[in-house]
């Protein structure tokens, strides 16, 4: 279907106008002007993440608090992305997009005047990292959960290919670009986020106004926004309660998450673990997004061969052999806290996971109906992100532990990449076919 046609298809129509779209996903209007209004807000939030742990550091003077507010947000954000999911299954995810970025402006606007005027405490602060968790958990799940209407299953992994080349560039200038605005002074990141805040409500209004969700009910396409349809849709807590029972009773997801909340408490604490390490000695904000910048390189490098790989390799093969290097790449930093050293075993691992997501992501998602689209995702996302939520805090505080500190953190990294590591190779996900056999195999 051409999501730019408001009128809604049978699944058979659906699949004729699959087969007739641009076979490049850059002649899709619809696409593009969703690739805009994602790509804005990812942006924006890259530099608010990057900016939290700086700024609370500043505030408080404590790596603690630093860590408790990267943990805050994060956890927040996770518990709400799940009823976020529900919300963007049952309303027109157009709107809440430009929600999104409305909300996103406003809040961007008042943090740069508190900061500007010198008035923001670590209090107040946290506030607002409290606000801006919530809009993200409640409204953001609507820009993955719109793309299933704009992309078909058979070029799903080519989008999760080209996100995870997006990504990598957000990485690659995100961290430079914010601790560049950081120096200039501590409110720029935040006026930089407001600007492109801005630009994804305004791109997200070009969006079709109506969005196609079949219901597993009816097994046709309804429109979300028509009276009818509404009153014979089940309550908000029957649909929450479907999301988490359909996606964790679905044994390659379920061994995905179990695997992805494991290795994402490893990736999570070695970045803030860096991060904080790097700050309290006193290193140049500049060279703190250094890191980053260098990481999105190698990501991105990875993410252009990360659409050849999983075509060409199974997504099974994909996912063992990039644990097996994190886990190698880690290993030099239990002995050594060198800048050198960091940014080169920072790199190494994040070159495979663009292909891991890509294979994946878009294997779960591809395979997943599309009036789920949004509970799904953010069922997964929450179980596997909420343990990578509560890890900054724990990170925080075992830089705090005398004799021990960044080794700690990295005792910790090294283990559940391990950890990770076994579980891949023992699992459903190991059997993740090429794309070309994903439709012949089960969730």
């Amino acid at each position: 279907m051409n999501a730019s046609n408001p009128s809604y298809t049978t699944d058979q129509d659906q699949s004729i106008a699959h087969s007739t779209q641009p076979r490049s996903l850059w002649q899709c209007r619809d696409y593009r002007n969703w690739f805009a209004a994602d790509t804005t807000d990812v942006c924006a939030v890259s530099l608010f993440t990057f900016t939290i742990p700086l700024i609370a550091l500043a505030l408080s003077g404590s790596p603690f608090v630093a860590g408790l507010l990267v943990t805050l947000s994060s956890t927040i954000e996770l518990i709400l992305m799940s009823f976020g999911g529900a919300i963007a299954d049952r309303h027109d995810r157009r709107l809440l997009m430009i929600a999104l970025g409305v909300i996103g402006l406003g809040l961007s606007t008042i943090a740069t005047g508190l900061l500007t005027t010198n008035t923001m405490t670590t209090v107040i602060f946290a506030v607002f990292v409290v606000l801006f968790a919530v809009m993200h958990g409640l409204l953001g799940p609507s820009n993955d959960a719109i793309l299933k209407s704009i992309v078909p299953m058979d070029r799903f992994a080519t989008a999760q290919a080209i996100r995870e080349a997006r990504e990598s560039c957000v990485e690659l200038f995100g961290g430079v670009l914010g601790g560049f605005l950081y120096q200039l002074a501590r409110w720029m990141p935040f006026l930089a986020s407001a600007v492109l805040y801005g630009i994804a409500a305004i791109t997200a209004i070009r969006l079709p106004k109506r969005t196609t969700v079949r219901t597993a009910d009816h097994g046709d396409s309804t429109d979300i926004a028509d009276d009818a349809t509404a009153d014979r849709q089940p309550s908000f807590f029957t649909q929450f309660i479907e999301g988490w029972q359909w996606t964790l009773t679905r044994p390659t997801i379920l061994a995905a998450i179990i695997q992805g909340a494991i290795i994402n408490i490893a990736c999570i604490g070695s970045i803030v673990g860096v991060q904080i390490m790097l700050a309290a000695r006193g290193t140049d904000a500049v060279l703190i997004g250094l890191v980053g910048t260098v990481t999105g390189i190698a990501a991105l490098a990875g993410s252009l061969a990360a659409g050849w790989l999983v075509d060409h390799i199974p997504t099974g093969i994909i996912i063992i052999v990039t644990f097996a290097v994190m886990t190698v790449a880690m290993i030099p930093l239990l002995f050594t806290t060198s800048y050198i050293v960091i940014v080169i075993c920072m790199s190494l691992t994040t070159i495979l996971f663009p292909a891991l997501n890509a294979g994946e992501l878009g294997f779960m998602y591809g395979r997943t109906p599309e009036d789920k689209q949004g509970r799904v995702s953010t069922v997964f996302e929450t179980t596997v992100g909420i343990p990578a939520a509560l890890t900054p805090a724990f990170i925080g505080w075992l830089l705090q532990t005398p004799g021990l500190g960044f080794r700690a953190v990295m005792i910790v990294v090294v283990v559940c990449s391990m950890i990770g590591l076994v579980l891949a190779c023992v699992t459903r996900t190991r059997h993740i076919p090429l794309p070309s056999q994903w439709e012949h195999v089960d969730l």
